[in-house]
C-alpha cells in the first residue's frame, strides 16, 4: 500500500513508537525498502537516519491498524495503548479509517473510557 501511494505521488507518513513515553510519533517515508525495518509488535518503522517528523495537523487521513473492529469503529489492538493515545491528540476533523478483513469485524467489542473509535472501518 505504501509503495502504491508513493507511485501516485502521495505523501506517506508512518507511526514510530516511543516505548519510553508510550507515544506514537509520525515520520514521512520516501523509500520504504531502504528506510523501514520491523520494530515493536512487528510494525515496520523508519530507521533513525530516515526519521522525518510530521505534525499531526499536516495529515489528511489516518489508516488505523487493529486486530479487530466493531461496527461502531472501536478497535482491539495489542494492548499497549499507542494508537488510543495518538487518536486522543489527533484533531477530530482528520478522518480515521480502520483497515480489516471481514473476519476481523464484529458487532460489538469491549471498550474502556480511554478507547477511541475510528470514523469508519474498511473491510475486504
Amino acid at each position: 500500500m505504501i509503495e502504491a501511494m508513493l507511485s501516485r505521488g502521495k505523501r506517506v507518513v508512518v507511526p514510530v513508537t516511543q516505548p519510553r513515553t508510550k507515544r506514537l510519533w509520525l515520520s514521512e517515508v520516501r523509500d520504504p525498502d531502504a528506510e523501514l525495518l520491523p520494530a515493536a509488535c512487528g510494525v515496520w518503522e523508519p530507521v533513525a537516519s530516515a526519521f522525518r517528523p510530521v505534525p499531526t495537523q499536516e495529515l489528511d487521513l489516518v489508516l488505523v491498524p487493529g486486530l479487530a473492529f466493531d461496527r461502531r469503529g472501536h478497535r482491539l489492538g495489542h494492548g499497549h495503548g499507542y494508537f488510543d493515545r495518538f487518536l486522543a491528540r489527533l484533531p477530530r476533523s482528520i478522518p480515521t479509517v480502520g483497515l480489516a478483513f471481514r473476519c476481523q469485524l464484529f458487532d460489538c467489542l469491549p471498550t474502556a473510557a480511554h478507547d477511541h473509535a475510528v470514523h469508519a472501518v474498511l473491510t475486504a
